[in-house]
């Protein structure tokens, strides 16, 4: 019975991967970095860290107010590292809300150890998420500890919200949150796809334990920005299955902390109106908004001007 169960839901990942694999290199780029490299430098902290269970190094960045009213733990998106964007959330939340940030390299990216996108399992990728946690809440710990992701990190953490052995933290926080394909909220037939998928890869791991490792998701960086920046181009099928939420719709609904979700409204790679319904529909009492103007990338600018009210509103 488990193996009939395990070869339909295989067919069923083979439907609805389909649309993201393709034999040929996508024409350009996926979306904007315009708006990224033209924005006013910020302040980037020097690289810490951590040592992970297994003895990996983590790598992360610390943002740290003159007074401190909370924690947030915030993890980057598919393939990029904590300095790809995201020391303007740091910055705009310490500077202007007195909210400590921190922002983690996973484990295979950016200066953090490990084979390049890759993990032992999701389970390694979750019990990270957990050590930061731990070592956040250790540190400080009369402060309330907030969870967020920007694309596939809000995916991974939305799985860590149903791992067995999470941690608790004050709520949850997603930005541009990409929620796999189970929740159907990509923009349909894109010209320019971000990912290509080997998706036989992903049946052989299923029914054999075979292809973990095996490198799966191939991302439409192009070249400049693999050159430029500490971007990869690949993650193994692992790290893919920590990165999309395995069951998206009975995870939010089961996700009973304060939660909030922001999405640009010009945003290339999601569709905005999908995201937004999908959070509400499934968890209704979460705050949800559609920011105007703002791009998959571009939304790292601003979006600490309403991440921080919303922490603010949440402790009072």
């Amino acid at each position: 019975m488990k193996t009939l169960i395990l070869i339909i839901s295989t067919l069923f990942l083979i439907s609805c991967a389909s649309s993201s694999s393709s034999k040929e290199n996508p024409k350009g780029p996926s979306f904007s970095y315009e708006e990224l490299e033209s924005a006013e430098k910020v302040h980037l902290p020097s690289l810490q860290y951590i040592e992970a269970s297994d003895n990996i190094r983590l790598a992360y960045r610390e943002y740290i107010p003159k007074q401190i009213m909370a924690v947030l733990i915030f993890y980057h998106g598919g393939g990029t590292y904590s300095a790809g964007g995201y020391q303007h959330i740091g910055n705009g939340l310490s500077n202007r809300f007195d909210i400590l940030v921190i922002t983690p390299d996973i484990r295979g990216h950016g200066d953090s150890g490990g084979e390049r996108g890759d993990t032992p399992s999701p389970e390694q990728v979750f019990d990270d998420i957990g050590v930061f946690i731990r070592y956040m809440k250790a540190k400080y710990p009369q402060k309330p500890v907030f969870l967020g992701g920007h694309s596939s990190g809000g995916g991974t953490i939305l799985n860590y919200s149903s791992f067995k052995k999470r941690e608790k933290v004050r709520g949850y926080l997603f930005v541009s949150p990409h929620l796999g394909f189970r929740s159907k909220t990509e923009i349909e037939n894109p010209p320019n796809p971000f990912t290509t998928v080997k998706t036989d890869f992903f049946v052989k791991n299923a029914m054999f334990g075979t292809h973990g490792n095996s490198k799966a998701v191939f991302f439409n960086y192009s070249k400049e920005v693999l050159q430029r920046t500490k971007n990869i181009s690949a993650i193994t099928v692992n790290m893919s299955n920590a990165q999309t939420p395995a069951s998206p719709k009975e995870q939010l609904q089961e996700l009973n902390l304060p939660t909030a979700v922001w999405i640009g409204k010009e945003d290339e790679v999601l569709d905005a109106t999908k995201v937004i319904s999908f959070f509400k529909e499934n968890n209704p009492k979460s705050l949800t908004k559609i920011v105007e103007g703002e791009k998959h990338l571009s939304i790292l600018l601003t979006v600490s001007n309403h991440i921080g009210p919303w922490i603010h509103d949440i402790l009072q």
